[in-house]
């Protein structure tokens, strides 16, 4: 997870979990799962368990979340990069966990991107209509 990334369209990343179950042809090459080989992990498939980052890592968007109103402009997150918060298999502790996080940190922009658009509304909070 990254305090500042090199992707042009976001300022940070965050990962509440790391790893997710293959869906399709669009992840025969997955980027996250080689970069997991690399540094000696297996997350990647229907029968793994995902990796839940440290409490530190957790907070993270707090502070961007104060920097930002401090300086009275939007932070960018891209929530997603080495994981899917729409998976079926994701840990859901750490999912409402995340849902909760979003919520106190008003003043940054959450990017969720998915694979599984279908799931999106059976696993967003309720209240979020």
């Amino acid at each position: 997870m990254s305090d500042v990334t090199e992707i042009a369209w976001t300022n940070s990343t965050f990962n509440p979990w790391v790893g997710f179950s293959k869906v399709g042809p669009g992840c025969l090459n997955c980027y996250a799962e080689a970069a997991d080989h690399r540094w000696g992990s297996d997350l990647w498939g229907p029968r793994k368990t995902p990796r839940v980052p440290s409490l530190d890592n957790w907070k993270k968007p707090l502070r961007w979340n104060r920097a930002a109103e401090a300086a009275g402009i939007r932070h960018r997150v891209f929530c997603g990069s080495l994981m899917d918060v729409m998976d079926k298999n994701a840990p859901e502790v750490a999912r409402t966990r995340l849902w909760q996080l979003i919520r106190q940190t008003r003043s940054l922009d959450w990017q969720l991107l998915t694979k599984r658009a279908p799931n999106f509304y059976r696993y967003l909070p309720e209240d979020w209509g």
